[in-house]
């Protein structure tokens, strides 16, 4: 295993403990009826995203640094551009089929719960992250490394 798929599979690992949290904080009963309410379960999430932004900036300047050897290849710049072109489609999409199911299950109530444009903003950036680096990892492991 490469160091760069080291890397990713270190920020794949990040990111899914912050998405499995995030989960679970927006399942339990009332969170999303009552967000505003509920300053606990904000800075909780707060706090998660600061793991995972933490996790993702260490990785990137251990990855930048020379004293870890570190090399980038046309290869690697490759699988990080056909995985980039996939994270976006994937966030697109999920962005796109959240919104358009949300409008259906609260269309005739004629207001939709703010929580629910919290949850957007907060799985936009884990679907943001883990649609990169998830076939970062595949395309890698085809590839060999």
């Amino acid at each position: 295993m490469s160091k760069l798929m080291k890397i990713t599979l270190v920020q794949v690992c990040a990111w899914s403990i912050v998405a499995i949290s995030m989960i679970i904080i927006f399942l339990n009963p009332g969170t999303i009826e009552n967000w505003g309410d509920n300053t606990t379960k904000t800075i909780l999430l707060a706090f998660l995203f600061f793991i995972g932004y933490a996790v993702h900036l260490t990785t990137h300047l251990i990855e930048k640094s020379k004293r870890w050897g570190f090399s980038k290849d046309e290869r690697d710049l490759a699988i990080q551009s056909k995985a980039v072109n996939v994270g976006f489609i994937v966030v697109l999409m999920y962005i796109f089929i959240l919104s358009i199911s949300l409008y259906i299950k609260y269309e005739n109530a004629g207001m939709m719960p703010v929580g629910w444009v919290w949850f957007i903003a907060y799985s936009t950036i884990v679907m943001a992250n883990l649609s990169v680096t998830i076939p970062s990892l595949l395309i890698y492991r085809k590839q060999g490394y």
